[in-house]
């Protein structure tokens, strides 16, 4: 069966866009592009759709996004991808505001998708009835970059930089290593600040002052700078307090680093999924993990016999029988 035609929404910076079109790409889809929801064409003689969404790609007002979605999907019959399904963390006021969102979107397709158990778990428990596959993320596999050396060892947090993201923890932790060892490490950021977060971001600046900590934030990086960057830190890092499905796990296991994530249910259906790739440590011993990945770096990264599939062909295997045996078009 032909694969539906892919509908990109937003920049294609933003990492769900991206996303969509890797997966579009893999599947060898025809892709219409539109940088806003609400200017969106599809053409006439689309028979069938695949839309990657979350909230955030439907800025302005809810019930008008709404509105354009289901009138689309009464015209289009279209499956959904649903990104960073609603949690309890979100807290309790923007949790009831995303979740009715997200069931709306989700009744209104012929199919669903989510990324991990643990999101259809979370869209479950928000009240939907809806059946839900799961095809985890890839890890889209690149070219190693050269090795280079550091002057001191530098703890790396890769994404976006805003709130929940592990960023004041990695400060801290970092301060009680450097308190045990007699050294100076270092905290990078390799990402840009995610809109609205400039203040945020101006106060993790201050607690690195009040620490002691050097902290770095790189803005938004090219493939290329990424890998060396993230190839290049003595300790990666993934302290997500709010994870259900993560690129940045995955991008470090693109360059073959072995990340220290924060355990959770989905960082432990991560490392069932892809055993011997992540180290798990627990709230509040985050600096234990880095003082021990310190005295191993070997510890932080992946060897040639450790396996970091499923890769891009196999996650377009996994669409493809999906849309043939699953979905009611």
């Amino acid at each position: 069966m032909t694969p539906p035609a892919h509908l990109l929404l937003g920049s294609e910076q933003h990492g769900v866009t991206r996303y969509a079109g890797q997966v579009a790409g893999a599947v060898g889809a025809e892709v219409v592009r539109s940088t806003r929801w609400c200017d969106a064409v599809v053409p006439p003689d689309v028979a069938r759709l695949h839309v990657h969404l979350t909230d955030g790609l439907l800025p302005g007002d809810p019930a008008t996004a709404l509105r354009w979605w289901e009138e689309l999907t009464a015209r289009v019959p279209t499956t959904l991808t649903l990104h960073d399904v609603p949690q309890a963390t979100d807290g309790t006021a923007r949790l009831e505001r995303r979740s009715a969102v997200y069931l709306r979107l989700a009744a209104a397709a012929r199919g669903v998708v989510c990324n991990s158990a643990h999101e259809r778990s979370a869209l479950a428990a928000l009240g939907s009835s809806v059946d839900v596959g799961v095809v985890p993320l890839p890890v889209v596999e690149r070219a190693l970059p050269a090795a280079t050396g550091v002057d001191r060892p530098v703890v790396g947090l890769l994404g976006f930089v805003y709130p929940g993201k592990g960023h004041a923890e990695a400060l801290r932790a970092v301060a009680e290593v450097d308190r045990r060892r007699g050294g100076q490490t270092g905290v990078v950021a390799l990402g840009a600040v995610a809109e609205g977060h400039a203040a945020d971001v101006e106060a993790l600046h201050v607690l690195a002052r009040e620490l002691g900590v050097r902290f770095d934030v790189t803005g938004h990086l090219d493939d290329d700078e990424l890998d060396r960057l993230a190839a290049q830190v003595a300790v990666p890092v993934a302290a997500h307090r709010n994870v259900s499905a993560s690129g940045s796990v995955n991008s470090w296991l693109a360059v073959r680093r072995r990340p220290l994530v924060l355990a959770g249910a989905y960082a432990r259906e991560v490392a069932a999924l892809r055993p011997g790739t992540t180290t798990l440590f627990e709230d509040g011993l985050l600096a234990d993990a880095v003082d021990a990945a310190l005295d191993d770096p070997r510890s932080t990264r992946l060897d040639g016999t450790t396996s970091t599939a499923p890769h891009l062909p196999d996650v377009a295997l996994a669409y493809s029988s999906w849309w043939d045996t699953e979905v009611s078009w």
